[in-house]
């Protein structure tokens, strides 16, 4: 069954230029009377219930095919699915609301012509899927609102851009980067389900007189089957690319020795270091310009990505944001 995939197919679709609109005045902070149909006000900025309602339809269609209605009430760490799916429609709706003024303070705009042009390709790509046009009928998802949704998409992707290229041409940024740090790193591990199997293992990779070779452990006992048959061999990683807690140990224990185990959300890990190298490392071995380049690429991309993550938390720890969440305890109570 087809899905929607409609972040993506719109985010693919703007490709048109932007304009330069005059700046748009501050945020004024002032006291909001709220109604019963407003679920958020963002710097004086209302968000309505019946938007909320759109964006979660938008948001939930593909997760509800994959497992089913019933998904909505199973809990996880405390809140139901239902809930947490609530509270990132909430997020995303605020995170559109403050990057988009923000980036219309800085002059960013996009087109009339180029939303309309890729609301036409993309109702186009689906003119023969009556799955998806009778869910969007159904939801109120109308022209009005998909136009609206695709804008969202290119303010938070040209928010992105621009600190993607704010970075990518900051001598310090990139100095921080890639100045006397490891780049990659090759390691060995194995991993294992619980601690009476890592005692086990490890008795015997340590064992003073005879220690057992690691890639044969790997191989007998390393539930990740894909390394194991490798002797636990990951080859190389880019770093911020591995769990945090096998990072580390992979960045700072001494090469060639075998680690304690460690645990991460796949189970407990012994690591094995085989080499580590910076970009100057990278370039004395010979490795080819254009490879050195999309390594660099891909670490700017990642850390253009956490800063992304970190500027939007300080513009929302500055905002002034009222949530009326009871609102929808009403609108269950009333749906059922």
């Amino acid at each position: 069954m087809k899905k929607i995939m409609i972040l993506l197919a719109f985010t693919l679709l703007l490709f048109g230029c932007s304009e330069r609109p005059e700046n748009t005045p501050d945020a004024v902070e002032a006291e909001v009377v709220v109604n019963e149909n407003i679920i958020a006000v963002v710097n004086g900025d209302e968000i309505e219930l019946e938007v909320f309602d759109k964006y979660y339809a938008m948001q939930s269609y593909d997760f509800e095919k994959e497992f089913g209605e019933s998904i909505w009430d199973i809990e996880q760490d405390g809140k139901t699915m239902r809930e947490i799916r609530q509270d990132q429609t909430l997020d995303y709706l605020i995170r559109v609301n403050l990057i988009e003024a923000y980036l219309k303070e800085k002059g960013e705009s996009i087109s009339t012509s180029v939303i309309n042009d890729a609301y036409s390709r993309y109702m186009d790509s689906i003119k023969n899927d009556e799955e998806i046009k009778a869910y969007f009928a159904a939801n109120g998802l109308d022209e009005v609102f998909l136009k609206r949704f695709l804008e969202d998409q290119y303010y938070l992707r040209t928010y992105e851009d621009l600190l993607l290229e704010e970075i990518s041409n900051d001598p310090n940024a990139l100095d921080y980067l890639f100045k006397d740090k490891i780049i990659r790193y090759k390691t060995r591990h194995i991993l294992l389900e619980d601690q009476v199997s890592v005692d086990e293992v490890s008795s015997l990779l340590n064992d003073e007189e005879n220690p057992a070779d690691f890639s044969d452990m790997a191989r007998l006992y390393s539930l990740h089957s894909t390394s194991a048959v490798k002797g636990g061999d990951l080859g190389y990683i880019l770093v911020g690319n591995m769990p945090a807690a096998y990072e580390e140990v992979a960045l700072t224990i001494e090469p060639y020795t075998v680690s304690e185990a460690i645990q991460t959300e796949y189970g407990y890990h012994i690591i094995f270091v085989d080499d580590r190298q910076m970009l100057q490392d990278m370039i004395d071995a010979g490795m080819p310009e254009e490879e050195i380049e999309t390594y660099k690429g891909d670490i700017i991309q990642n850390y253009a990505a956490q800063e992304t993550v970190r500027f939007f938390e300080e513009m929302k720890a500055g905002a002034t944001i009222e949530l009326h969440k009871e609102l929808l305890n009403k609108e269950q109570s009333n749906d059922e």
